[in-house]
């Protein structure tokens, strides 16, 4: 592992991945996917959420200002990987954590996409021979 990999791992361990007995397998994903979307291009926007749903507050906490932000993480191109809104007033420190965590998601769906594009054209191209024999032995 790289030195920024270490340090980057031992920010999760501390921040993120409390599944208990995974917390250490969690910290590591989180820092893999940190590193692929840096290493692709990826970028976590910060903006704004204009209409968030706060209901889960007390009233007293919804008279109170608050920080609501949506997070979108973005390719190189700009198109659109994955996006959390409704974030309450987040730390530096939980808005890295949900960028790395957005990133695991992308990068996930990304590896999947090609099995399920393998998968569905073998079931297509299954169907279509199926019927084809099924067609000759009618004739």
């Amino acid at each position: 592992m790289t030195p920024s990999m270490i340090r980057a791992y031992r920010f999760f361990f501390e921040h993120a991945g409390y599944i208990v007995g995974q917390r250490a397998q969690c910290a590591l994903g989180l820092a893999r996917a940190e590193n692929y979307a840096r290493d692709n291009d990826w970028e976590a926007e910060w903006v704004a959420d204009d209409c968030p749903d706060l209901s889960w507050m007390s009233d007293e906490e919804r008279r109170q200002p608050h920080d609501v932000l949506g997070c979108v993480l973005r390719d190189a191109n700009g198109n659109v990987l994955a996006s959390l809104w409704g974030i309450t007033d987040p730390t530096v420190g939980y808005m890295r954590v949900v960028a790395a965590e957005l990133s695991s998601e992308a990068m996930h769906n990304e590896q999947q996409l090609p099995q399920d594009v393998v998968t569905h054209a073998t079931l297509v191209a299954t169907i279509v021979f199926a019927g084809s024999e099924d067609d000759r032995a009618a004739s």
